[in-house]
């Protein structure tokens, strides 16, 4: 067995993976894991949100909702994109160089995240919320560090495109958080242990991750102050790149709540919680990839532009047809969440241009991460910012809510485009073909149309109608990239 200071001889074989053709394969399989994961950890948060806010009230589930807010700000803040910049490095560096990475990444994430965890404790006392909920801050803070350390050593796993063990994890701690949820309600529970529930929770599966993992990554953190500066040099401009990104995806919520009133951004409040469940499988999806990208940016031009190239024309894929069924399904999709209160549908259709333009601009932006252009993020990020802050102050006081939504689209889209000019900026041999972008939006358009003509259609039949005839076009054109058609598991010939 390897000990912690030499990893096996197995792992360093599994990491060649990344240098073959069944990268691709392996990478495209585990991105539609992480998404079926994913969605299905939300389906099973659907249990456990309802019985708590019933259980708890609206007062005390305010209180709950503020510790835990507290500490997933601190993970926002403390973060920094480590966990990114760790599976890019992982995936580059060899031996030596691979361990003591991992060993100083733990070292600094337990760090940031443990002053974190303290500050947001000491808020929580000065602002005087109560004991519930500054001991329950300080409990949820300790399952945020446990977390943390899992999330590090499950490095290895992401950057060796092990992501069926990646989402199985991931799920296990959603399981367990529902049920425990569950366990605590039909026990009559107050607030506390509610809290207290996160930290059983994250060391089980910190332990299920150990277990996973062992003899292939290193167990025990270092504080070496050189490489801590090594990485935290790296992370700096993406780290702004990532807090601001964050900010402008959230920023015209704010504006509208203080420049309309609470009806309006009630009903781009609704919109918005559909957009941002939505808006996080691209991450899910193309960062999945990343491995593969960091390995051929550092290695192989031309590999590198194969794999964005095929990655912006999947993501192109999907992104339309979801984009297509939110648009014309708006209505269905509103009514079961507002329950006819009036939300107007223009503003979901509206910010359904967004889920587009994520999508599409996915790869890019893992492209430039990649290509260690970090400062090009920011500049993305910040303009986005900008265009989102200075539309929704000329479109919000005319629009209302449809000017949030509209300023909140265009910022996307400038997002977009922006990572594309720096991405061929930084690498002009890239190059992207029409052939699958000209069939998709020829599918799309076409539909639109036929599902527009039948007259007094509802929503849910229109998108499905819609739907059915995109996915038609695609395959009898053949717009859809072999690689993905031949990265489904097939069934194996009956034996004679």
């Amino acid at each position: 067995m390897a000990t912690d200071q030499q990893p096996s001889a197995l792992a360093d074989l599994e990491s060649d993976l990344l240098d073959t053709p069944a990268a691709g394969t392996a990478a495209i399989r585990g991105s539609a894991l992480r998404s079926a994961g994913y969605i299905l950890g939300v389906l099973l948060s659907l249990i456990s949100v309802p019985l708590l806010i019933r259980h708890l009230g609206s007062v005390e589930y305010g209180r709950y909702v503020v510790a835990i807010t507290l500490v997933t700000i601190v993970q926002g803040i403390t973060d920094v994109g480590l966990g990114q910049i760790g599976v890019r490095e992982y995936s580059t560096r060899t031996g030596a160089e691979r361990e003591w990475l991992m060993r100083n990444l733990l070292g600094v994430r337990i760090a940031l995240t443990g002053v974190g965890v303290a500050l947001a404790t000491g808020f929580a006392l000065i602002a005087g919320y109560g004991h519930a909920v500054v001991l329950g801050t300080f409990l949820a803070g300790v399952a945020m560090v446990l977390t943390v350390i899992q999330g590090t050593f499950a490095v290895p796993l992401a950057s060796r495109l092990r992501l069926g063990w990646v989402t199985a994890l991931e799920l296990l701690r959603q399981a367990l958080a529902v049920a425990a949820i569950v366990a605590l309600v039909l026990a009559g529970s107050g607030l506390l242990p509610f809290l207290a529930a996160f930290v059983p929770v994250a060391l089980i599966v910190l332990l299920a991750t150990a277990l996973v993992i062992r003899g292939e990554v290193p167990l025990r953190p270092s504080f070496d102050r050189e490489e801590w500066l090594t990485l935290m040099k790296a992370v700096l401009p993406f780290a702004a790149a990532v807090v601001i990104g964050t900010l402008y995806l959230r920023i015209t919520v704010l504006l509208l709540s203080l420049m309309s009133s609470g009806l309006q951004t009630g009903f781009y409040a609704t919109a918005f919680a559909v957009i941002s469940v939505v808006i996080a499988i691209p991450a899910l999806t193309v960062g999945s990839t990343l491995p593969v990208l960091a390995r051929a940016a550092r290695d192989d031009r031309e590999r590198l532009g194969y794999v964005v190239e095929r990655l912006t024309e999947v993501t192109l894929i999907v992104g339309v047809g979801l984009a297509l069924g939110l648009a014309l399904g708006a209505g269905f999709v509103v009514k079961v969440l507002s329950g006819g209160s009036g939300v107007p549908v223009t503003v979901l259709q509206i910010e359904s241009v967004a889920i587009l333009t994520q999508f599409v601009g996915a790869p890019w932006q893992y492209g430039l991460l990649a290509l260690h252009r970090h400062r090009s993020l920011l500049i993305t990020s910040a303009a986005g910012l900008a265009a989102s802050v200075i539309l929704s102050l000329i479109l919000i006081p005319v629009l209302q809510a449809r000017g949030a939504a509209i300023a909140f689209s265009g910022a996307e889209m400038l997002v977009a485009a922006l990572c594309f000019v720096f991405l061929r900026n930084a690498r002009p041999d890239l190059t992207f073909s029409l052939r699958v972008p000209a069939r998709v939006f020829a599918g799309a358009l076409l539909g639109i149309l036929v599902a527009l003509l039948v007259p007094g259609l509802p929503s849910l039949p229109q998108a499905a109608i819609a739907l059915v005839i995109y996915a038609a076009v695609l395959l009898l054109s053949g717009a859809i990239p072999r690689e993905l058609t031949q990265a489904l598991p097939r069934r194996a010939p009956a034996q004679p």
